[in-house]
């Protein structure tokens, strides 16, 4: 497992600052990590931990496990821009974030400020699944702050890791992973 975290940080995968090792063999077993080498590890850092009862930190700002169906209410996309922004790193300075979701109206909207400018975006509904294109909306604003990072996922199924990574990183990071990559959306 330290090797596999040491490889990561290579790549520019780190674990949050206060967070350990054993953070992570708390959520799998060592041998576990060895099956499919990096990967469990990459899953397990874009989760989060329980710091008190119902207080839970990212255990990484730089990948983001992500379950896609998880729109219920008013808030869901509003933690979903919050991740965004932390995995951005200061690219995306997204401020005064709100949502509204009505599943069965089928309606949802997301509002934010970036830049000064406010962004008013009408989201797709389709059951408690998040619309994708959201991500792809981020991607653009990230070319709009000229940086070379944009947004990859690892598709899991119903789950995904998700990264703001350059070309160069990328490259660095599938080269560690043997069967799923990252792709670039």
């Amino acid at each position: 497992m330290s090797e596999q975290l040491r490889e990561l940080q290579k790549a520019g995968i780190h674990l949050r600052k206060g967070m350990t090792e054993d953070i992570l063999l708390e959520e799998f077993d060592e041998k576990e990590f060895e099956k499919e080498p990096y990967l469990l590890a990459l899953v397990a850092m874009g989760g989060e931990v329980e710091v008190e009862e119902d207080d839970f930190v990212d255990v990484s700002d730089d990948v983001w496990h992500f379950d896609t169906e998880c729109i219920e209410d008013n808030g869901d996309y509003v933690q979903i821009v919050e991740r965004v922004k932390a995995l951005s790193k200061g690219l995306l300075e997204i401020e005064n974030i709100r949502d509204a979701v009505d599943i069965e109206e089928e309606e949802a909207t997301l509002t934010f400020t970036l830049a000064g400018k406010e962004y008013h975006w009408d989201l797709e509904v389709d059951n408690d699944w998040v619309d994708g294109t959201i991500f792809d909306r981020f991607n653009e604003l990230l070319a709009q702050q000229k940086t070379e990072k944009r947004i990859a996922i690892l598709e899991l199924g119903q789950d995904c890791l998700i990264g703001m990574y350059s070309p160069e990183q990328l490259k660095q990071i599938n080269a560690l992973l043997t069967n799923n990559k990252f792709e670039f959306i």
